[in-house]
C-alpha cells in the first residue's frame, strides 16, 4: 500500500473559522455520544492530542476541540479529513506511537459511522440546491450555440476566480458584482446587434491575387517593434470595418528529401508608416505535397485596421493579408532567386544597379524548378468579406422565424419570447414569465426605430437574467429525496461533458421525462462522449485538473534556454490535452495517464524531446522505443515547466503536484515564518538542490513535512526546467556541474531512483489511490462544487467501479452520470 508520513494536511480553512465559535457538544444519539466518550476520546487523547491538543495545536488542529456532533455541529469536514488521514496511514506520523488494529478500527468505524448519519440528515432536510454561474467559457459557448453567431463574448469578462480543488466552475467561487451585470448587457447587445439584421445586405468586398503584392515594409527592429518580412501579401484597398471574412489560399509544398512539412503563417494587419506593422495572426497552416486550398476565417474587427487618412510611402493604403513562408522549425523559408512581397531597395550608386541587375537578370534565367528543394508555392489568394450564408442570416432566421401570428406584432413578439425564452432558460417558461418581459418590448417599442432593434433590447433583458446566467436548481418538496429534474439534469450533463447548453437531443428527452431513464441516460453520455463537442469537456477538465494554466505562469530565462520557443507552451499543454483525449476516445485504461509505451506527439515537440516524431504540427500517436524516456504525464514536459522556476526544476513543486493532483492529499502550505530554499546563498550555491533540499531538511520546523514531500520529486531530477531528458546539471556560476543523482526513499521506506521507477511504484502501490483521486476530480468538476463528507461513500463506491472495470473513463463517467449524487441536489 502506497503510504505517506506528514503532519495532518489543513483540515479545511473552515476548522479555523470554526475554532472562533465552538459550540457545546450537542449528540446527534445518545448511543454515539456514549460510544465517543468512554472508547474514541480515550483513543485519540492518547495517541493525537499531545501535538493536536490544549499543549500543542500543530497546524493548527485542535483534536480536543472538534465537536462530535456532526448532525448539528460545524466540525464534519474536519473529522473527515481526520478519517481519511487515519484510513491512509499519514497519521499519527511514523515515529509516533501507532493505534493498534482494534484503535485503528474503532476510530474509523465510529466516524464514518457518524459522517453518513450527518451526511444523510444534511442532504434529506435541505439538499444541495446548486446555482452557480456559468464559467466565462460556458458562457461564451451558450452564447454561440442560443444566437448562432461566433463572436469572442468572453473577451472582457473577468476571470473566474480558482477553488481549493482547481476548478473554475466551482459554485462557491463564482460570484456577480453589478459591475460584471453591466458587462453582461453590453455584451448580449453587441451579440444581438449581429444576430438580428436590420437593412439590406452589406456590400461585399472581394480580391484575389495569383501573385504577391509588392510594396515597402519596415525590415528593421525600432522601439521593439519587430521587421515584417513575408513571401506573400494581398492587398485589401477596400475593405468592411466589421463582419466574418472567408480567407482562402491555395498553395503546395515541395519536400524532395521526404522533409517534414512547411507552414504558412498568415497574418491581417495594415502598414501605418515605416516603423511597425499592427497585425494579427489568422492561423497557422501546414502545406502539404499536395496542391489543394486552405480556408480560413476570422472576424474584420478582431485585427488592427487603419484610421480614415491613410498616409506612409509603403504603396498599401488599406489592410494587407501577409502569408509568410517558414520550415517546420520555424525558420523563414525564402529563396533570392524567387519574388515575393518586400521591393527591393534602391541601389545608391550606377554601377551598383548595373551590377544588381545584372545579378537578377541570370538569377531570373536561371530559376531552380518548384520540387528540386524544400519550398512553399502559392498560387491563388481569395479574400472576401462580410460573408453571410444568405441574409438575412441563418440566425436571424432562427430568432424571428415565421408564425403564423407574423403579422400581428404583440402575438408575435410573445410567440418569439417564449421560444427563445426556452432555450436560454433550458426548461419550460411560464406564461407570466413570457409576459412578464413583453412588457418591456410593449414599453420600448414606441420608442424604437423598428421592430428588430426593440426586440434586441428585449432580448437583450432574457441574456442578463439569473436563469441564463446561471444553472439553476430550484428546492422542491415534491421532488423525490430531492432528485434534479429530467429538465435540470439536461442541464447537469451537458455543462459537464460539452461545457455548454443542451442540445435538442436532450431537452427533447427531458420533455418527454425519460431522459433519467437509466438506459435512455447511459446512451446519451456515449453519443455525447462521441460528438466533436466532447473536445470541451477534455480541454477545460485536463488543463483544471493538471493545473496547465501554470505554463503561462512561469517565464522561460533566456540565460538558462536561449534557444527556447515560447510558442512550445501551446504544444505543451495540447499534447496533455490530447494524450487525455486519447485514452477516452480509445477506451484505455486510465493507468496509461501514468505509464504509456505510446505517445501522443508532433513535430516540434518531437523536436524537443529529440525523439523522431510526425512530419506536421498534427499531433499523431507514436509508438515508443525503450529507450526514448517518454510516456504518461510524468514524462510531459507541460508538468515539468509548470512545476519550475523557470531555470531550473523545482523537485518540491513537482511533488506537491503529484501529491494534490494524481494522489489528492495536498500537503499542508508552509508555515508564515519559515523562509523559502534560497539557491544563491553562499552555502548553498555549490551544492545540489538534492543536497540543498537535505540541508532544508535539517530545521526541525522544515523537516515534520519535507521529511513526506521531497522524496516524491527528487526521482524526477533527470529533466530540466523545460521537460528535457538530462544526465547532468550544468554549471551556473558558483555551481560546477554535477551528475545528476535521481535516488530518493518515499516516506514509506521504498527505495527510488529515477522517473521509471517512481512510474512502476505508483502504478503497483498507489494504484487505487490514484483512481480515488480520479474519481473525486471528476465529481468536483461535473457536480460544480467541492466534495464534503456527504459524498464520501458515493466517491468509495464510484471508485471500486472504476477499478473493477479497469480503469475506464467512459465506464466511470457512465457510473458517474447513473449515479445518485450525480442526480441528486
Amino acid at each position: 500500500m502506497c503510504k505517506r508520513y506528514f503532519p495532518i494536511r489543513r483540515l479545511l480553512v473552515l476548522l479555523v473559522i470554526v475554532r472562533f465559535c465552538v459550540s457545546p457538544p450537542a449528540m446527534a444519539s445518545d448511543s454515539s455520544h456514549e460510544v465517543f466518550e468512554s472508547d474514541v476520546r480515550p483513543v485519540l487523547k492518547g495517541l493525537c492530542y499531545q501535538c493536536h491538543g490544549p499543549a500543542n495545536n500543530e497546524s493548527g488542529i485542535r483534536l480536543d476541540q472538534l465537536n462530535p456532533n456532526m448532525v448539528e455541529g460545524n466540525d464534519a469536514e474536519s473529522w473527515h479529513d481526520v478519517l481519511n488521514q487515519i484510513s491512509q496511514g499519514e497519521m499519527p506520523p511514523a515515529k509516533a506511537t501507532q493505534p493498534s488494529p482494534r484503535e485503528r478500527r474503532l476510530l474509523t468505524q465510529w466516524i464514518g459511522s457518524a459522517l453518513r448519519e450527518a451526511a444523510a440528515a444534511k442532504r434529506f432536510k435541505d439538499g444541495r440546491v446548486l446555482t452557480r454561474r456559468l464559467t466565462r467559457y460556458e458562457y461564451a459557448n451558450t452564447m454561440r450555440d442560443l444566437l448562432g453567431v461566433d463572436l469572442d463574448f468572453a473577451r472582457n469578462l473577468p476571470p473566474e476566480p480558482v477553488s481549493p480543488t482547481g476548478f473554475l466552475n466551482d459554485g462557491a467561487t463564482l460570484e456577480m458584482s453589478p459591475t460584471q451585470i453591466e458587462m453582461y448587457l453590453g455584451v448580449a447587445r453587441r451579440a444581438l446587434a449581429e444576430a438580428i439584421v436590420i437593412g439590406e445586405r452589406p456590400t461585399l468586398h472581394e480580391f484575389s491575387q495569383r501573385t504577391t503584392a509588392i510594396g515597402n515594409l519596415p525590415t528593421k527592429k525600432v522601439a521593439g517593434h519587430q521587421p515584417v518580412n513575408p513571401e506573400f501579401i494581398l492587398d485589401l484597398k477596400e475593405f468592411p470595418r466589421h463582419g466574418e471574412f472567408e480567407l482562402s489560399i491555395t498553395a503546395q509544398a515541395a519536400t524532395p528529401n521526404n522533409e517534414a512539412f512547411p507552414r504558412m503563417r498568415v497574418s491581417l494587419g495594415h502598414v501605418p508608416g515605416i516603423i511597425h506593422v499592427p497585425r494579427g495572426q489568422i492561423g497557422e497552416i501546414d502545406v502539404t505535397e499536395e496542391l489543394q486550398t486552405y480556408t480560413l476565417r476570422g472576424r474584420m474587427e478582431d485585427f488592427p485596421q487603419p484610421g480614415p487618412v491613410s498616409f506612409g510611402n509603403s504603396g498599401f493604403k488599406g489592410m494587407i493579408v501577409m502569408i509568410d513562408f517558414i520550415d517546420a522549425d520555424g525558420k523563414e523559408l525564402r529563396y533570392p532567386d524567387r519574388k515575393y512581397a518586400q521591393r527591393a531597395p534602391q541601389p545608391k550608386k550606377k554601377g551598383e544597379a548595373k551590377k544588381e541587375e545584372k545579378t537578377k537578370s541570370e538569377e531570373d534565367r536561371q530559376p531552380v524548378p518548384f520540387g528540386k528543394r524544400l519550398e512553399v508555392r502559392v498560387t491563388a489568394v481569395e479574400f472576401k468579406a462580410p460573408v453571410y450564408a444568405s441574409w438575412p442570416p441563418p440566425s436571424h432566421q432562427r430568432l424571428l422565424f415565421e408564425s403564423e401570428h407574423a403579422d400581428d406584432e404583440s402575438r408575435y413578439v410573445r410567440d418569439l419570447l417564449h421560444s427563445f425564452m426556452t432555450r436560454a432558460f433550458r426548461r419550460p417558461v411560464t406564461e407570466d414569465e413570457v409576459e412578464q418581459t413583453a412588457g418591456l418590448f410593449d414599453t420600448i417599442r414606441p420608442q424604437s426605430e423598428s421592430f428588430e432593434q426593440a426586440l434586441r433590447e428585449t432580448f437583450a433583458s432574457v441574456l442578463v437574467s439569473p436563469h441564463f446566467l446561471y444553472i439553476v436548481e430550484q428546492a422542491s418538496r415534491q421532488s423525490e429525496n430531492n432528485r434534479v429534474t429530467d429538465w435540470e439534469l439536461a442541464s447537469r450533463l451537458s455543462y459537464f461533458l460539452w461545457s455548454t447548453a443542451p442540445d435538442q437531443t436532450l431537452l427533447d428527452l427531458a420533455g418527454e421525462g425519460r431522459l433519467r431513464q437509466p438506459d435512455v441516460l447511459g446512451q446519451q453520455v456515449d453519443r455525447m462522449l462521441s460528438d466533436d463537442r466532447c473536445t470541451q469537456f477534455v480541454q477545460r477538465f485536463v488543463d483544471q485538473w493538471l493545473d496547465l494554466d501554470a505554463l503561462n505562469r512561469v517565464a522561460v530565462n533566456p540565460e538558462f534556454f536561449p534557444d527556447f520557443d515560447n510558442n512550445l507552451k501551446h504544444q505543451m499543454r495540447k499534447e496533455s490535452q490530447v494524450y487525455f483525449s486519447e485514452i477516452l476516445r480509445g477506451d484505455r485504461s486510465a493507468l496509461e495517464l501514468l505509464d504509456s509505451d505510446w505517445a501522443m506527439l508532433n513535430r516540434p515537440l518531437a523536436i524537443h524531446y529529440g525523439l523522431t516524431g510526425p512530419r506536421s504540427s498534427q499531433f499523431e500517436r507514436v509508438a515508443l522505443e525503450p529507450g526514448d524516456r517518454r510516456g504518461g504525464l510524468l514524462w510531459q514536459a507541460a508538468f515539468h515547466l509548470a512545476n519550475s522556476n523557470g531555470e531550473d526544476s523545482h523537485p518540491i513543486k513537482r511533488a506537491v503536484w503529484i501529491l494534490d493532483r494524481l494522489l489528492d492529499s495536498p500537503p499542508a502550505p508552509p508555515p508564515p515564518d519559515v523562509p523559502e530554499l534560497n539557491p544563491e546563498r553562499p552555502d548553498l550555491a555549490k551544492l545540489t538542490l538534492k543536497e540543498q533540499l537535505a540541508v532544508h531538511r535539517e530545521k526541525e520546523s522544515c523537516a515534520s513535512c519535507h521529511n513526506g514531500i521531497d522524496p516524491w520529486g527528487i526521482p524526477l531530477e533527470n529533466f530540466d526546467a523545460v521537460g528535457r531528458w538530462r544526465t547532468e546539471i550544468p554549471a551556473h556560476k558558483k555551481r560546477p556541474r554535477v551528475s545528476v543523482d535521481a535516488r530518493s526513499v518515499l516516506p514509506d521506506g521504498a527505495e527510488i531512483e529515477g522517473a521509471r521507477q517512481l512510474q512502476r511504484y505508483l502504478l503497483e502501490d498507489c494504484d487505487e489511490r490514484f483512481a480515488r483521486s480520479l474519481v473525486r476530480r471528476l465529481m468536483a468538476y461535473g457536480l460544480g462544487r467541492t466534495l464534503d463528507f456527504g459524498d464520501r461513500q458515493s466517491a468509495q463506491t464510484l471508485t471500486q467501479q472504476f477499478i473493477e472495470k479497469d480503469f475506464k473513463l467512459k465506464s466511470l463517467i457512465r457510473d458517474f452520470v447513473l449515479s445518485d449524487t450525480f442526480q441528486t441536489k
